[in-house]
C-alpha cells in the first residue's frame, strides 16, 4: 500500500523496482529481450576505432595512474569513472580469457544500455503509466543511436544510464517512506513500520548514479539544474511543500555536487584555458533539428523528402507530449518534469557557446536526453489515443516501425569508423600467402598503435612482424632524421615488405614527411583505404640473384614479352574477388598480382606494363597506375642483366564484371612511345564472385 504522499494516477499501474513477475510483467520482459537483442546483435561488425582505443589505453593502465591523469582533464578530457569500470569489467573478463575479446569487452555497454530501458520502463510507468512506459520502453530498445553507443567502448551510454536511474531514484525518494503492514494485523495502523531502510536507499542510489554520470561524462552536469527544479516539483503536492521530503532531497543533491565540485573546478579550468570562444546560441535552433534526428532515425539513407517527414512526425508527437494535458491529471505533472528534465541541459549548453564553441559540436554529447525525449514521443502517442483510440494505435506503431527500419544502417560498411580489423586482416592475407618473402615489418603514423596490433597479435607475436611506433609528437625535418636510423633497420633486419598504416594524421604528420621519405626509396606495391586508414604496402626488397622459391599456386610463363625482357613468373594473391568492394576501396575489387621479371641483356629503352583481366566481352579490368610503382622508381634500363626483379601491382575491376565467371589474367608491354609488345604472358585466372 502506498503513502498518502506516493504520486497517484488512475491510469497508472507501477512497476515494482525488484518485483517484475514473468506472467504479469511479459511484455516488460518482451521489451527488455529487444533491448538485448538489438544492442548484442553483430556487437563485433565494426572493428575498434580511435576513441575506443583510448578507453582501453587508459582502462589497461593502473587504477591510481589513470585516476590521476583523468581527473585532471590536461591528458584526457573525460573524467576516470568509465574508465575505472571498464578496467574492471576487463579484469573480470581476464578471469575467463576474455579479456582480449571485442564482443566480451563491448557485452558492458550492451547491459548498460539494456539496464537504461529497465530505468525507462520504471520511471515511465511511475509518472506516466503502464501504456507509455511499454511505448517509450520500446522506442529506447529500438533508438539506433542508443543502440550504437551501447555497442561502444565509450562513456556515452554509461552516463545515459545513470542519470536515468538518478532520475529515477529522485522520483522514489520523493515519495516518501512507504509503509507495509504485520501478517495478521488488526486495524489498518496497528502494528505497522515505517521502511525508511529503503527510502534512505533511494537517496544514496540518487546521490551514487548521478556522480557516476558526473565522474564518467562532464557534460552530464549540464542535467543537475533540472534535477534539482524537478525535486521541487515532485514536492510540492497538495499545494504545499512537502519540506521534510524536499529537505532530504537538497541533502542529497548537494551531497552529490560536493563530490562533483572537486572534478567541476578542473574542467572550469581546462575550459577556459583551452576552448575556443563561440557565439551565444548560435545555430541553437538547427541543433535542437538535428538532436531529433540523432534521438530516432539517426544515419538512415532515405529519401530526404522521407526524412523530413520522419522528424516532422516525431517533432509532432514530442510536442504533444510536452505540452498536452492529462485526462486523468495525477499528482505530480510528468510534462512539467520531462520539460525540465530535457531543456535546461540544451539551454545551458547554448549559453556556454560563448565561452567555449565546441560544446554543441556532437550529436553524441547529449545522448542522455534520448530516452526523455523518446518518453515524451512515446506519451504524446498514447494522449493522442486517449482521444482518438486509432490515431494512438497507429501513430506509436508508426513511431516503432520507423525506429525498426532504420536500425539495419548501423550494420553497414557506410557507418565504418576505422577499420581497423579490415587493414589487419589485408596484411594478414597478403603475409601469409607470400611464402617466398615471408619477412615484413609495419610502422604505424598515428598517436598509438595498440589498435592494429589488437588485431595482428592473433596472428603474428611481435618478433615475427615487428610494429614499429615512434611517433611521440608531430613529424619535422628534424625529427623524421632522428627516426631514419630506426627506419633503415627494418630493412637491414630482413624484412622485404613494409607496411605504412597511417591515421589520424593532423597534428601528426600534417605534410607527410614520412611518406615521401619511404616513396622516394621503396616501390610501392599496393595502396589499400579502409575508412578511416591508409594502408601502404612498400616493397624493401626488389631484387634477387635467382627465383625464389614460390607459392604452390605460381605459374611460370617464361615468355620474353620485350626483347631482353622475361616474365619469368608470377602470382595472383587474391585469386577470388568481388567485383564490388565496399571496404578496402569502394566502388571497385582489386586484383593483387605479383609477377617476377628478368632481364636477359641490357635494356635499351624502358617500358611501362600492362596487367589486365580479360572477359569474352573485352577488357574488365585494368592495372592501376602509381607514381611511386617499381617501373617508375626502378625503371627496367636501370636492371642488370640476369637477376629477378619482383613487381607488385592492383588490377582495378570494372564494378559491372559478371560474376560467377573466371577471367585469365593478361600481362603485356608498353614502351615509351605508346607502342604494345606483340606476345603477351598469361598469369592464370581469377574467380569474379
Amino acid at each position: 500500500m502506498s503513502s498518502p504522499t506516493a504520486p497517484q494516477s488512475a491510469r497508472s499501474t507501477q512497476l515494482p523496482l525488484l518485483r517484475i513477475g514473468l506472467g504479469s510483467y511479459l511484455p516488460e520482459w518482451l521489451i527488455l529481450a529487444i533491448a538485448a537483442l538489438t544492442r548484442f546483435w553483430r556487437l563485433d561488425y565494426h572493428s575498434f576505432w580511435f576513441d575506443e582505443a583510448v578507453s582501453l589505453q587508459w582502462a589497461g593502465a593502473g587504477i591510481a595512474y589513470t585516476w590521476e591523469k583523468t581527473f585532471a582533464l590536461v591528458e584526457e578530457k573525460h573524467p576516470p569513472a568509465y574508465y575505472l569500470t571498464l578496467h574492471s569489467w576487463q579484469r573480470f573478463l581476464d578471469l575467463f580469457g576474455l579479456a582480449q575479446q571485442e564482443v566480451a569487452l563491448r557485452a558492458l555497454g550492451a547491459f548498460f544500455g539494456i539496464l537504461t530501458v529497465l530505468g525507462v520502463l520504471l520511471l515511465a510507468s511511475r509518472l506516466s503509466g503502464r501504456r507509455t512506459a511499454l511505448l517509450a520502453g520500446l522506442l529506447v530498445a529500438l533508438s539506433p543511436a542508443l543502440v550504437w553507443y551501447s555497442q561502444e567502448l565509450r562513456m556515452f551510454q554509461p552516463a545515459a544510464t545513470a542519470i536515468i536511474w538518478g532520475i529515477y531514484f529522485l522520483v522514489r525518494g520523493s515519495e516518501g517512506a512507504r509503509v507495509r503492514g504485520s501478517e495478521g494485523a488488526n486495524t489498518q495502523h496497528e502494528l505497522r513500520i515505517t521502511n525508511y531502510e529503503l527510502h534512505t536507499a533511494h537517496w544514496l542510489g540518487m546521490i551514487a548514479a548521478l556522480t557516476y554520470a558526473l565522474y564518467s561524462y562532464l557534460f552530464a552536469a549540464f542535467a543537475l539544474p533540472g534535477i534539482g527544479l524537478s525535486l521541487l516539483i515532485l514536492c510540492w503536492r497538495d499545494g504545499r511543500l512537502r519540506l521534510r521530503l524536499f529537505v532530504e532531497g537538497v541533502t542529497a543533491l548537494a551531497i552529490t555536487a560536493a563530490l562533483f565540485l572537486p572534478l567541476a573546478r578542473n574542467a572550469w579550468l581546462i575550459n577556459n584555458d583551452q576552448s575556443p570562444r563561440g557565439e551565444l546560441f548560435g545555430g541553437f535552433f538547427p541543433y535542437l533539428w538535428r538532436q531529433l534526428h540523432t534521438f530516432t532515425i539517426w544515419q538512415v539513407d532515405w529519401p530526404e523528402p522521407l526524412i523530413v517527414a520522419t522528424m516532422l512526425f516525431f517533432a509532432l508527437l514530442v510536442g504533444i507530449g510536452f505540452v498536452w494535458p492529462a485526462r486523468q491529471p495525477s499528482a505530480v505533472d510528468e510534462r512539467l518534469l520531462l520539460l525540465v528534465w530535457t531543456l535546461p541541459p540544451l539551454v545551458i549548453a547554448g549559453i556556454m557557446q560563448a565561452t567555449n564553441a565546441n560544446v554543441l559540436k556532437e550529436d553524441r554529447y547529449y545522448l542522455f536526453l534520448a530516452p526523455l525525449v523518446l518518453w515524451a514521443a512515446a506519451r504524446g502517442s498514447v494522449q493522442l489515443g486517449e482521444r482518438w483510440r486509432g490515431l494512438g494505435w497507429g501513430s506509436g506503431s508508426l513511431a516503432v516501425a520507423l525506429l525498426i527500419l532504420a536500425l539495419p544502417s548501423l550494420w553497414t560498411p557506410r557507418l565504418y569508423r576505422e577499420n581497423w580489423r579490415s587493414a589487419a586482416e589485408y596484411i594478414v592475407a597478403y603475409q601469409q600467402q607470400s611464402e617466398s618473402i615471408p619477412a615484413a615489418g609495419v610502422i604505424h603514423a598515428d598517436y598509438l598503435y595498440g589498435i592494429l596490433a589488437w588485431y595482428l597479435r592473433p596472428h603474428y607475436s611481435f618478433e615475427q612482424l615487428p610494429i614499429y611506433n615512434n611517433f611521440a609528437g608531430p613529424i619535422t625535418q628534424e625529427s623524421l632524421n632522428a627516426m631514419i636510423p630506426a627506419l633503415e633497420g627494418i630493412e637491414k633486419s630482413g624484412a622485404e615488405t613494409l607496411w605504412l598504416i597511417q591515421s589520424h594524421l593532423e597534428g601528426v604528420d600534417d605534410q607527410q614527411l614520412l611518406k615521401a621519405w619511404l616513396d622516394a626509396r621503396y616501390p610501392i606495391i599496393t595502396e589499400q583505404s579502409p575508412t578511416g586508414i591508409g594502408l601502404i604496402g612498400y616493397a624493401l626488397r626488389t631484387r634477387y640473384a635467382e627465383l625464389p622459391p614460390l607459392s604452390p599456386s605460381a605459374l611460370y610463363p617464361n615468355v620474353e614479352v620485350a626483347p631482353g625482357l622475361i616474365l619469368a613468373a608470377c602470382e595472383i594473391l587474391t585469386p577470388e574477388v568481388a567485383a564490388r568492394d565496399e571496404i578496402m576501396h569502394p566502388p571497385s575489387g582489386w586484383v593483387h598480382v605479383r609477377l617476377w621479371w628478368q632481364a636477359t641483356q641490357p635494356l635499351p629503352k624502358d617500358f611501362q606494363r600492362m596487367v589486365r583481366l580479360i572477359g569474352s566481352e573485352g577488357v574488365w579490368g585494368e592495372k592501376l597506375a602509381r607514381e611511386g610503382e617499381l617501373f617508375r622508381l626502378s625503371p627496367p634500363s636501370t636492371w642488370a642483366s640476369g637477376g629477378i626483379v619482383r613487381d607488385e601491382v592492383d588490377i582495378n575491376l570494372n564494378p559491372a564484371t559478371p560474376g560467377d565467371r573466371r577471367y585469365p589474367v593478361v600481362v603485356a608491354v608498353e614502351d615509351a612511345d605508346g607502342a604494345i609488345s606483340d606476345q603477351t604472358a598469361s598469369c592464370g585466372e581469377v574467380m569474379v564472385r
